[in-house]
């Protein structure tokens, strides 16, 4: 199949990270694929350390004459079959370029919220074969929509590759200055009010009243966000964590990185799926989630990990307590959460779902129940 990938966004996030995967994964299966990317890109630069051919392009929006009618030509010129967006703004882009083309459009939805304003969006959305939802939890919010036919919007799980090298890299606990057997709870995500961050910050001030040598490793930027960087730094010593806290910032590899943590926490309000969720699973490691958005579809509460109400700090301490005094039960856990990662949530798993949708989406045939949870 002649693919091409279509993303407007500047940073490298879960959304970038799946389409990354996705692209290259199907490199490999031997379909031909291409990436249009901003010239400004993150992704661009993540896409070449893979081999994955782009095409920068301004992508300034629908209504923008330019950039719509160079991405048109050149899907006509290269005889895209498929062109799959990833954004919310890049439907209106793909939509308004495929005009006039033989072009099938595909999108994801990585966002929990149904989409609004359905009455503009709803002509442009008619021309796409099939939306992708990456949970059963972001699917409820497309077709709480009305903007996509049922029958076209489908479950596909996000997957990551499982990598049985044991690749070295430098430990966080060293770098630190952190012991082996010092407890260590980790965060891995954005630095933005919607992960929750303060409430793993008032767990831990909890916690340190039993465990007063718990260590929280803390790993992420704040894009644009420097001061509730500082303000997060704030809070915890205000919480008396100044020495309980580290700030690490960006982490290349933190997949690898969480072979440091005793626990992963992932604190958000509501996570579309959680990426992070799952690479901790693949390193055994145990999680503590939220009990909304997807991560419920990935964590079973008291098997892989637990689950929290989000915000509640006492209930996250309490939990993360029981994990600390039982490193049998962090082993067990851990362990489940590998098999359940193997068993359901590989890159190969998100590629074969994906190549189904793309083959019905070609064929003209309408997408059926039992590939929702494909």
């Amino acid at each position: 199949m002649r693919l091409v990938h279509l993303s407007s966004m500047p940073g490298f996030y879960g959304g970038e990270v799946c389409l990354l995967n996705l692209a290259a994964g199907m490199q490999r299966r031997g379909h031909d694929v291409t990436c249009i990317v901003r010239p400004d890109s993150r992704l661009a630069e993540e896409l070449g350390r893979a081999g994955v051919a782009t095409v920068t392009m301004p992508l300034v929006d629908w209504y923008e004459p330019f950039s719509v009618t160079r991405l048109g030509r050149w899907l006509k010129a290269t005889g895209t079959q498929i062109l799959h967006t990833h954004l919310p703004r890049d439907y209106f882009i793909a939509a308004a370029a495929s005009l006039g083309t033989a072009v099938v459009n595909v999108g994801s939805r990585h966002q929990l919220t149904p989409m609004s304003h359905a009455l503009v969006k709803r002509p442009f959305l008619r021309r796409f074969e099939a939306m992708i939802a990456v949970s059963e939890a972001v699917r409820r919010g497309v077709l709480a929509s009305d903007v996509v036919p049922g029958r076209k919007v489908v479950t596909v799980p996000n997957g990551i590759a499982l990598d049985s090298a044991d690749r070295h890299r430098e430990s966080l606990r060293a770098l630190a200055g952190v012991p082996h057997r010092t407890p260590v709870i980790g965060f891995v995500g954005r630095l933005c009010p919607s992960k929750g961050l303060e409430t793993l910050l008032e767990a831990g001030a909890i916690l340190t009243k039993r465990w007063p040598e718990l260590r929280i490793f803390v790993l992420g930027d704040a894009p644009g966000r420097q001061r509730y960087r500082r303000r997060l730094e704030e809070l915890a010593a205000g919480l008396g964590l100044g020495n309980t806290v580290r700030f690490f910032g960006y982490v290349d590899q933190a997949g690898l990185a969480c072979r440091d943590f005793d626990v992963q926490v992932i604190s958000s309000q509501a996570e579309p799926f959680g990426l992070v969720t799952l690479e901790a699973m693949a390193q055994s490691r145990p999680v503590v989630v939220t009990d909304s958005g997807g991560s419920p579809e990935i964590v079973r509460d008291g098997v892989e990990g637990f689950l929290f109400r989000a915000g509640d700090a006492d209930g996250l301490a309490r939990r993360l307590d029981c994990l600390l005094d039982s490193p049998g039960l962090r082993r067990e856990m851990g362990r489940k959460g590998k098999s359940r990662v193997e068993d359901h949530f590989t890159l190969d798993h998100m590629l074969d779902a994906t190549e189904e949708v793309y083959r019905r989406a070609l064929g003209q045939v309408s997408l059926t129940e039992d590939l929702r949870s494909a």
